[in-house]
Order: structure tokens, then C-alpha cells, then sequence
């Protein structure tokens, strides 16, 4: 499933890519500890008016905007028992901080991770060859990337939960999210073809009036 975005949404398998135009993390759909406070009824009742409208989505228009919606809906399902990447994230930033010797602010606006990362001189900083223990409980680690510079990955309960490697941001699930992941779109395809079957029976108990509405079209 991909969805083009101001940055980038694409998702395939366990992975998926969200990233701002400015460079960061789009949180609006990557899940982190505390994104909603909605309870798990008000979820399920907004995952299963998704699937509903999606059924009945006329356009592609009007089916990509609600897939955006989905996404954005995904990460608030999964932010329960999702690490805390924005925590990490900006952990990770304050260490690269210190590592690079940058000023707080680059024109308008906070520096970015991957400036940090820009930034530092290889001469000075092996960043490739050392890894950073981050105080959420993650570790990053800072790959040298083909096309100049280094990226960014932060590791924690076993999987890369957040990356940079050239190609906008991305994070990788932990078993308890695919878990929740899975959860969630069982609930959506269950209302989705629900919905779709109920539209088809009643597609096929059109009144006699309406049936015959393409005869009068063609004598008009």
C-alpha cells in the first residue's frame, strides 16, 4: 500500500517511510507512547466509519484522502504499545549535538537529526564505527550512507524503530505493534466488506422504475 504525502507514506510489510518537508519524522503517522487519548471503543468506532466510507468512496480523490486517514488512525491503534520514537528521536539529536559542536538554530527552525549528521566531520568523529546509547533505552548508531554523509538508525526492543538512511524516515514494527497492526485491519476489512456486500443486495433490490432507467435514457 503506498500514499503520496507532502513528504512520503509507503508501507511495505513491517516498514513504513513518513517523512516531512523539512526532514523530520512525520509523527502524524508514526506511532509513539502516548499519541492519543482516545479509549479503545472510540478507536474502533472510528477504524470501522473508515472502512465504511472507504467502501463507499466514489474517486480516487476521496479514496487516497481517506487512505491518509487510515494511516494517520493506525498510528494512534498502535501508540499504546508502541516505543517512544519522539523521545528517542530527540535524544538522538541532542547526543549528535554534542558530538557535532553545532548551534541550537540553522536559520529559522531547529536543526534536523540528519543535519547534525551533515555536519560532523568524518576527521573528527568516527560515527560510523561507534554506536550512541540513547537514555529512552534505544542506541543509535549512524551508517555511512553511498551518496555522502551519514544516516541515522535508533535500535531498541530488538528492531530499528526509526531510520534514516537516504530515503526519508522510516521505523520497523515491534512484535507487540505488528500484533496491534494486525488487529487493526481486521476490524477495518471486516466493516469494509460488510459494507461492501450490503451496498451490492441492495444494488440488486432496486426498484423496477430504476432498473428500466437505462431504456428510457436510451428513448430520450
Amino acid at each position: 500500500m503506498g500514499v503520496l504525502l507532502n513528504g512520503s507514506v509507503g508501507s511495505i510489510r513491517a516498514v513504513t517511510t513518513a517523512t516531512t518537508k523539512a526532514g523530520e519524522p512525520n509523527w502524524s503517522y508514526i506511532p509513539s507512547a502516548g499519541k492519543t487519548n482516545k479509549t479503545k471503543a472510540e478507536l474502533v468506532s472510528s477504524i470501522k466509519e473508515l472502512a465504511k466510507r472507504a467502501a463507499m468512496a466514489e474517486g480516487k480523490p476521496e479514496s487516497e484522502q481517506i487512505a491518509r486517514q487510515v494511516l494517520q488512525l493506525r498510528a494512534e491503534y498502535l501508540s499504546d504499545v508502541s516505543p517512544d520514537r519522539k523521545l528517542l528521536y530527540q535524544q538522538a539529536k541532542s547526543v549528535m549535538k554534542k558530538q557535532s559542536g553545532n548551534q541550537k538554530c540553522k536559520g529559522i527552525g531547529e536543526l534536523t537529526l540528519l543535519d547534525f549528521l551533515r555536519d560532523t566531520h568524518d576527521g573528527e568523529s568516527r560515527l560510523a564505527e561507534k554506536k550512541f546509547a540513547l537514555a529512552g533505552g534505544g542506541m543509535l548508531t549512524c551508517p555511512i550512507l553511498s551518496s555522502g554523509g551519514y544516516g541515522a538508525e535508533i535500535e531498541c526492543q530488538g528492531v530499528k524503530v526509526l531510520r534514516n538512511t537516504g530515503a526519508g524516515w522510516s521505523y520497523e514494527m515491534t512484535p507487540a505493534e505488528l500484533d496491534r497492526k494486525n488487529e487493526f485491519y481486521d476490524i477495518y476489512w471486516k466493516e469494509y466488506r460488510e459494507t461492501k456486500n450490503n451496498l451490492e443486495d441492495s444494488f440488486l433490490e432496486l426498484p423496477d422504475y430504476l432498473e428500466d432507467r437505462p431504456q428510457f435514457d436510451r428513448k430520450a
